[in-house]
């Protein structure tokens, strides 16, 4: 099985593509405008924070 792999520019070495706004939350997964390059530890941050925010909005949901 061949593999393709994407050549980014070296300015995005060692960073991750991210959703502004998570796709189970409305946001596109393919507009551009919806996606930015953030590095390693910035990217975790945003993971929680989208995490913490949509566990909180379940449970809004559960408890209405």
């Amino acid at each position: 099985m061949q593999t393709r792999s994407r050549e980014l520019p070296t300015e995005y070495a060692g960073k991750e593509i991210f959703e502004i706004m998570p796709v189970i939350l409305g946001g596109s997964p393919t507009d551009p405008a919806n996606k930015t390059v953030l590095d390693r530890v910035s990217h975790i941050k945003a993971v929680r924070y989208w995490n913490r925010v949509i566990h909180q909005l379940r449970e809004q949901q559960r408890n209405s």
